[in-house]
């Protein structure tokens, strides 16, 4: 049996707020509402979601700085909240953002405090901050004060602090927003490289293209519910297979589009105007039906286009979060 390293069961979590002259207003938001995730040791695990999902909530919560108000975690075998202590120096998180540096010292100088606050031993700190900044490409820029530092150079130095202990596990919110194309490819070779040496990667990100390079298997989070969990493939079968028809005309009518809809493999049009254009897109479950079945059933639209591509993740997202996108 594969170990877990990160088992989720019935996670819940509500926010209550008071407002109104005299607080006595109670609002309740579920944030989540009954999670269950699996992450196998070793992988790395996207997790993906329209804002307010839950994700960061989510995250928060398997990392240690949140409790549920229901259910229960477990990270490396340990409960996130009865074993907290035990956890947190085996783990590692990169929330990102300004907040979480101190921005009038040196990247050097940040790393020794954070290298002290991990415990790591002193005889060991400055060649783990030397190595740390090397592989995130700081080592020109790493005495320079943090103030000078552009969006991207201090996301890089978050990712520095969050592998500076040789965590076991990952947690990465949004690794590589505000870094330049250059920069986010290296970002994702590092987050390679320490799966490579063993480190399990928890991580969630708005890039479809992103999750689909790196991640082995993801969930998709909407309205705080798990919709849809996991592997790539798994996800487009099950939003209806891994072929799709984008069909291009003007003035389809009602008729033509129900009969699209009786073709023999479709499960699903959707459609989305481009100016005067129309575009519907067929999300196909089996291999059956061909290009010329398409073209004959609409052959009396003369400036018809339909081509055929494989189901992308963005397709698949967009199915499950529905109206939660």
């Amino acid at each position: 049996m594969t170990e877990l390293a990160i088992e989720a069961r019935g996670v819940e979590r509500v926010f209550v707020s008071r407002k109104g002259f005299f607080l006595n207003e109670i609002t309740r938001t579920e944030a989540l509402r009954g999670v269950d995730l699996n992450v196998e040791a070793g992988e790395i695990f996207g997790l993906l979601g329209p804002n307010g999902a839950g994700k960061t909530t989510l995250t928060k919560i398997l990392s240690t700085l949140l409790l549920p108000s229901k259910g229960e975690a477990k990270v490396l075998g340990l409960d996130v909240t009865k074993e907290a202590a035990k956890l947190r120096p085996r783990m590692g998180l990169v929330l990102g953002g300004e907040r979480g540096l101190y921005n009038r010292v040196s990247a050097r100088e940040n790393l020794r405090y954070f290298a002290d606050l991990y415990g790591v031993p002193v005889a060991e700190r400055e060649h783990r901050i030397q190595k740390v900044l090397d592989r995130v490409g700081l080592i020109e820029s790493a005495d320079r004060r943090v103030e000078e530092y552009s969006r991207g150079m201090k996301q890089k130095l978050h990712l520095a602090r969050g592998i500076l202990h040789e965590p076991e596990i990952l947690f990465l919110d949004e690794p590589t927003i505000g870094l330049d194309p250059k920069s986010a490819r290296e970002t994702r070779k590092l987050i390679r490289g320490l799966v490579t040496d063993g480190v399990t990667i928890f991580l969630t990100t708005h890039y479809m293209f992103e999750a689909e390079e790196l991640c082995h298997r993801l969930a998709v989070l909407t309205k705080g519910r798990v919709v849809g969990r996991d592997t790539v493939a798994g996800l487009r079968a099950l939003v209806g297979g891994d072929r799709t028809l984008e069909v291009e005309g003007y003035g389809f009518e009602d008729a033509e589009v129900e009969a699209l809809k009786r073709l023999p493999g479709v499960s699903k049009i959707v459609s989305e105007e481009f100016g005067p254009r129309l575009r519907l897109t067929l999300r196909l479950r089996t291999g059956e039906l061909r290009v010329d079945a398409v073209r004959a059933l609409l052959n009396s639209h003369p400036e018809l286009t339909v081509r055929e591509r494989q189901t992308s993740l963005e397709d698949v997202y967009l199915d499950l979060v529905g109206d939660g996108s």
